[in-house]
């Protein structure tokens, strides 16, 4: 039997052309590299900013990122900045400025569904201190951004039936 490691960044374009060619196989070896979207991903509640700093202090690492919460504690070792700036520059901040600053190209999108739990609740994302104090993220950034995240995040119902916004 053999053993295979996939780069996070190929997994979500591996298992769409699985899943398009019919590969089960390689579908598979994709979903076992990740967990899964739908048994990930909070869908019926917004996440609180106190849960998130709860789970950071009890040693997981949720990071928020354009009122996206963000898993990266299973990747933190693979983090191509080492694995110390994130848990020292960016738990329980809006950390969309630092996003923008360390990551130049596009590429690092390719990780946030991978990452992705949930949304931040309007609520605490509308106090939340920002990672660069006065700075706010390029409007451009977050175009480029959302262009890419809008498809698979995730709309949480009011409890009046209307959907929220999800882009904060």
């Amino acid at each position: 039997e053999h053993s295979f490691a996939l780069d996070l960044s190929e997994v979500n374009a591996l298992s769409s052309a699985a899943d398009a060619l019919g590969l089960q196989v390689l579908d598979d070896l994709c979903q076992s590299q990740s967990s899964t979207f739908e048994s990930r991903v909070i869908k019926d509640r917004y996440i609180r900013l106190a849960e998130v700093k709860t789970r950071n202090d009890h040693g997981e690492l949720l990071i928020l990122l354009d009122g996206m919460v963000l898993d990266i504690s299973r990747w933190i070792d693979e983090h191509p900045g080492g694995p110390s700036i994130i848990p020292t520059q960016a738990l329980n901040i809006d950390c969309t400025v630092f996003f923008e600053m360390y990551h130049v190209s596009r590429q690092a999108f390719l990780y946030l569904k991978s990452f992705y739990i949930g949304e931040l609740s309007p609520e605490d994302a509308v106090n939340l201190r920002s990672s660069a104090e006065g700075v706010e993220a390029s409007e451009g950034f977050l175009l480029s951004l959302r262009s890419y995240t809008d498809e698979w995040r995730v709309s949480i119902e009011e409890k009046a039936g209307e959907k929220v916004h999800k882009s904060f």
